[in-house]
């Protein structure tokens, strides 16, 4: 008896043991792509069409560092001139306070030159940060400008709620964020560490320096601590980019589906382009029917291209094309001029560079003019001999 209830007593243990584990245990599957079966990589279209609409991979990370470490560096290269400049208006008003009569009108003209060197001084610095800013936002997305983006519908904020906490809490972007912020936390504590421990002999001279040193130790310090910290951080709001601009290229993917649509879309339905092409053949080969038994001609290479040439003095310049075809059509207007007797001439170099310059309907350019007029002789005097 004993033993079966230590049997079901192990059995249940096991049940709850399971049961505490499957509560921890994490699925994987979160972190599976959100668009099951778009495995097709987006057309220019589709990229185009994005743009357009103002939806670009960017980077915020990567503007705010990059515009953070100009304006401080910016500032460690003016700091000079910012303190002389404070320390002028400090030392003047120090200097009268006593003899300064303040009325409305001194007021205001001290509030004014006050205003005026503060931003002389400062402008330099707000003109590094809102160029740094631009240039950071152009290197990643060039010029853009959509008002999509910036319009406001609470019908698409409704219906995208579920998948947008979805994608907050469990998706590929959140896990890489997570791991980033970590990464960068841990990073800039070690660059801490490392610079306090190399001047660790300096920071124990500390309090026997004076104020001079000790604020000129100090800057020195922050100096080493933002510029290292902030070069690390550039390197992860890199990788950050090229982060989104994954993300960015998978959420554009498109299904087979979506693909033959917009094929169809743009070039419109490939039974339909059929019929078309086989209705502009049918038009083609009446055309060399009715046009080919006028010329005088035909100037072969000799088996894929044939030209249709038809000269009258009467009331032409120059000899014009008047039919011409590669390929079947090139064979249908040499059948059409066996049929009527007219004579085929094979020139290859002439028949590719009429057949390549010269429209149907057009004249013969003077380049070809001596070339033609051989040909025609020979037309002509074998007419001439045949009709003796």
């Amino acid at each position: 008896m004993t033993d079966v209830v230590n049997e079901r007593l192990d059995l249940f243990l096991g049940l709850r043991d399971a049961e505490f584990l499957s509560a921890f245990r994490y699925d994987l599957q979160r972190f599976a792509a959100e668009d099951e079966g778009r495995t097709e990589e987006p057309t220019q279209q589709k990229r185009r069409k994005a743009r357009e609409e103002g939806n670009v991979p960017k980077s915020q990370e990567l503007v705010s560092i990059i515009v953070f470490l100009l304006t401080f560096w910016t500032v460690c290269l003016i700091a000079e001139m910012l303190l002389d400049t404070f320390s002028r208006i400090m030392t003047y008003y120090f200097q009268n306070l006593l003899t300064i009569q303040v009325t409305k009108n001194s007021a205001n003209a001290a509030f004014g030159d006050i205003l005026g060197m503060m931003a002389q001084a400062l402008l330099p610095i707000m003109a590094v940060g809102v160029i740094s800013s631009l240039l950071a936002n152009l290197i990643q997305t060039g010029f853009i400008f959509s008002a999509k983006k910036i319009s406001f519908n609470f019908s698409k904020i409704l219906t995208n709620i579920g998948p947008n906490l979805k994608k907050m809490f469990w998706s590929s972007e959140t896990l890489f964020n997570l791991i980033k912020s970590i990464f960068k936390v841990v990073a800039v504590f070690a660059i801490a560490f490392l610079i306090v421990n190399a001047n660790m002999g300096q920071l124990l001279q500390f309090t026997r320096m004076n104020i001079v040193n000790s604020m000129s130790t100090i800057a020195g310090l922050i100096f080493q601590f933002v510029s290292f910290a902030g070069i690390l951080l550039l390197i992860f709001a890199l990788a950050d980019y090229a982060f989104q601009r994954y993300i960015f290229t998978q959420s554009l993917k498109m299904t087979k589906q979506e693909v033959k649509q917009e094929m169809k879309d743009t070039e419109g339905n490939p039974e339909i382009r059929a019929r078309i092409a086989e209705m502009g053949r049918r038009l083609l080969r009446q055309n060399l029917a009715r046009e080919v038994p006028k010329a005088d001609v035909i100037i072969t290479n000799p088996t894929h291209i044939a030209v249709a040439l038809k000269y009258d003095p009467n009331y032409m310049n120059s000899p014009i094309i008047i039919a011409k075809g590669e390929g079947v059509f090139a064979q249908r207007i040499k059948d059409i001029a066996k049929e009527n007797n007219i004579m085929i001439i094979e020139n290859k170099p002439l028949a590719r560079e009429l057949f390549a310059k010269v429209e149907v309907g057009e004249q013969i350019p003077g380049e070809f003019f001596q070339a033609i007029a051989r040909i025609l002789s020979i037309v002509y005097q074998t007419r001439s001999s045949v009709a003796a």
